[in-house]
């Protein structure tokens, strides 16, 4: 069993659907880093600009990791 716990001072943070999809809303103008994690493909992070009034889309791609052989 493993377990994971994720600390944070802000409410802007999420939790991928099953999809991969996730969204963060009320997130004030300006530009931020955007960092995702996966326990085995590894961390990810990118810029992405919010405008005013706007919607701002990341997209992030892991590299698949070929399943060991017994």
């Amino acid at each position: 069993m493993h377990a994971y716990l994720f600390v944070t001072e802000d409410p802007y943070h999420a939790v991928t659907d099953s999809g991969g999809q996730f969204v963060i809303d009320d997130v004030p103008p300006g530009t931020y880093t955007i960092a995702v994690w996966h326990e085995i493909l590894g961390n990810r992070e990118q810029q992405v600009m919010v405008a005013p009034g706007e919607t701002a889309t990341a997209d992030f791609t892991l590299d698949a990791v070929a399943p060991e052989k017994p």
